[in-house]
């Protein structure tokens, strides 16, 4: 396919990729980081701080093809998140992951750069897309209604954080939040201090407060940051749930924690007509 960007309007840095047939992609590269971002799923795929290893998590064996979402990076759920509230033979996780989204803008300055994409439509509600690439990493999924009733939405920024050893890392800050277990279908109360996984782990946490993630085998540390979020999901499948997934190697779950900033459960939102909803993560990377 010809790709949809043309070379010439792409700023100092980009260009204009093909991720694989019918995938058309975008490299950044920067004295910073570097940088690959999908039109297929407005995904990004890549984010690599300069010396460092990748921030995002990118299975090896993940489907680059038309109608397959992406594993790994930072997929967009929306604009539902899990099932379909009514209809369970819509896709998992809504149509974002899987539409071609088209570049609005693209804009370099010292620091870094400025993306801004347009998303799908689903019925009266339109998706935007806008990345900060730079010192830190901001995503922000902004969704509007252009219809004239209120509309469901609920949706997340899936992040795949790229982890030394799943086993042996440590979040901090969810002291005393409340959470539902998708995996035992109760609701409780995440105990104080840091936290390190010992088994699948698939939680809806009813707050979104800023994470810190320390990677002691990987020598540092990354902030999660969220605006326009009441919650947040942690997601990891072990050795078993990767076994069920065949985008992902046997031991691919060692790699990666996913950590989400979400609007989920019972923090799903209804826009009016005419509203507009924003949902920011912000990563930041600092050497331990």
């Amino acid at each position: 396919m010809t790709h949809p960007v043309h070379p010439d309007l792409l700023p100092a840095g980009v260009r204009a990729i093909e991720l694989a047939a019918a995938m058309p992609g975008l490299a950044f590269t920067h004295p910073q980081f570097s940088a690959c971002l999908s039109l297929y799923g407005g995904q990004l795929l890549d984010f690599t701080p300069a010396g460092q290893a990748p921030l995002l998590y990118l299975s090896p064996a993940a489907r680059l093809a038309p109608e397959r979402a992406i594993r790994g990076g930072v997929p967009l759920c929306w604009p539902w998140f899990g099932k379909h509230p009514a209809d369970a033979s819509r896709p998992q996780h809504g149509v974002a992951r899987t539409a071609l989204w088209t570049v609005n803008a693209i804009a370099r300055s010292e620091d870094g750069f400025h993306v801004k994409l347009n998303g799908p439509r689903e019925g009266d509600l339109v998706a935007s897309l806008s990345l900060v690439l730079g010192a830190t990493l901001d995503i922000t999924l902004t969704t509007r209604n252009d219809g004239q009733v209120p509309l469901p939405l609920s949706q997340a920024l899936h992040s795949y954080l790229a982890v030394s050893d799943v086993t042996q890392i440590a979040l901090r800050g969810l002291d005393g939040v409340p959470y539902h277990d998708k995996l035992d279908d109760h609701y409780k109360i995440w105990p104080a201090g840091s936290w390190t996984p010992r088994a699948a782990t698939d939680v809806v946490l009813a707050a979104a407060p800023r994470i810190m993630l320390t990677d002691v085998l990987g020598q540092r540390s990354v902030q999660i940051d969220s605006r326009g979020a009441a919650s947040s999901v942690l997601w990891t499948p072990w050795a078993d749930g990767a076994a069920t997934l065949a985008d992902l190697p046997a031991d691919g779950w060692r790699d990666f924690l996913c950590v989400e900033t979400a609007n989920a459960a019972a923090d799903a939102r209804t826009l009016a007509p005419g509203e507009e909803h924003s949902l920011t993560q912000r990563l930041r990377v600092a050497a331990l």
